[in-house]
């Protein structure tokens, strides 16, 4: 194309083969994979939450994690004119899925909170993949608010246990941090998607536009992935907020809401996690001059069916949480000993981190080892081996010509003059 400037660039799109915009849209998929942290390149979110909450909030769940999103809707007529989309779509629909897995057992507060930014990310590169560019924009701009507003939470109950971010050691919270349990509370309401709140009609929008766009395989994986957003995010705020304490007295002690610096804007953020979704019609104006939305029309009453399934899952979720969680009917170990191999298997997080582990840091490090040892031992002692070598070979040459006896010294001596004077006479 020659040229940085989008508009040239999108102009010019009919002139490029599909070939060459998909290589095109492959490349730049790659970067957008790995910066909105999608498989296989998502296992460095989860670990970034090591960080300040605060930061966590921003960067990590509402800013830079989603320009991946921004770039591939952006780069929208590039991806139409290729064959990648589906590639897309694959991605998002395998870490939305598997991404929710892992949520529902984790037991670090900021860690469950990060594998639901890496689902909700991979219903966004969903959208994407169906073409549905628009819906994924809104998605991340309704996700923004209430995912920041559960990180911040996150933080104020963090503040108030002492620094203590394992959720088995907290429970009824709710009594000593009301502003930041309700708070909590809508935040998760949104993100799992019950009306009439945020995320019900960005989250609805995308599963929707799936089967829509007659994507069945990805609307049943999304539909899914719904049903686990309620189940783990309600088995979070049933260990945290609710149910019997699980804290020592010393903590029981200190524990007091968070001051007015953290609890005010938790309330900024819990209002446009209620009512944010009411603009969507406006938001679809808004893009529309600048980004596409391919998604073909359904009739009502189907769209009515979809949307009153995923709703009763996500409420089924909250309601198998509360079975397990508040009100203990059954054992989440007993759960997790059914399960058995599957569940180590979540637990482990696929073994992603073990088998990155080992192709990667431990393989980088045998073959970077192996070159060096090789420097090392050939090139280095090499040298230093050769020097002794051709020193020690000289001086055997040398050797040969000290016989001690004077005739021979004399028949070198009048050799080399010889060969001196023929030297000079030739030039």
């Amino acid at each position: 194309f020659e040229t940085l400037d989008f508009q040239e660039i999108f102009s010019n799109v009919n002139t490029v083969s599909a070939g060459v915009l998909s290589l095109i849209g492959l490349l730049l998929l790659g970067g957008a994979v790995g910066k909105s942290a999608q498989f296989p390149l998502h296992t460095w979110l989860p670990d970034a939450m090591e960080g300040p909450t605060p930061i966590s909030a921003l960067i990590h769940a509402a800013t830079m994690v989603a320009a991946g999103v921004f770039m591939v809707a952006r780069c929208a007529p590039i991806y139409d004119g290729g064959y990648i989309l589906p590639v897309v779509g694959v991605i998002g629909v395998i870490t939305a899925f598997g991404a929710a897995t892992v949520g529902l057992t984790q037991f670090d507060i900021k860690r469950i909170l990060a594998y639901s930014t890496l689902s909700q990310l991979g219903y966004m590169f969903a959208a994407l993949g169906v073409g549905a560019y628009i819906y994924a924009m809104f998605h991340l701009f309704t996700h923004a608010f209430f995912k920041a507003l559960l990180f911040l939470g996150s933080g104020s109950v963090i503040h108030a246990m002492g620094g203590e971010q394992d959720v088995r050691k907290m429970g009824g919270l709710y009594k000593y941090m009301k502003v930041t349990a309700i708070t909590f509370v809508i935040a998760t309401l949104a993100l799992v998607g019950i009306p009439p709140l945020a995320g019900f009609f960005s989250k609805d929008k995308i599963v929707g536009a799936t089967f829509a766009n007659e994507h069945h395989v990805f609307w049943f994986f999304l539909t899914a992935g719904a049903f686990l957003t309620a189940l783990y995010m309600g088995r979070l705020i049933f260990l945290v907020f609710f149910g019997e304490e699980r804290f020592d007295e010393k903590t029981r002690k200190h524990l007091h809401e968070s001051p007015w610096t953290i609890t005010v804007p938790l309330i900024g953020l819990a209002i446009p996690s209620v009512f944010a979704g009411f603009l969507e019609g406006w938001f679809e104006h808004f893009l529309s001059t600048s980004i596409p939305n391919h998604v073909e029309e359904i009739s009502h009453g189907v769209e009515l069916a979809l949307v009153a399934l995923t709703v009763l899952l996500s409420v089924g979720g909250l309601f198998i949480a509360a079975y397990v969680y508040l009100w203990k009917k059954i054992s989440p170990e007993k759960i997790a000993s059914i399960f058995g191999p599957i569940y180590t298997l979540v637990y482990k997080k696929y073994y992603f981190d073990e088998i990155y582990n080992f192709l990667f840091v431990r393989g980088t490090g045998f073959g970077l080892g192996s070159f060096l040892n090789f420097i090392d031992r050939y090139v280095i002692d090499g040298i230093v081996n050769g020097v002794a070598s051709l020193t020690r070979w000289s001086g055997e040459i040398l050797r040969i010509t000290q016989t001690g006896v004077v005739n021979i010294y004399v028949a070198f001596l009048v050799a080399g003059t010889l060969i001196v004077m023929i030297i000079i006479w030739l030039t």
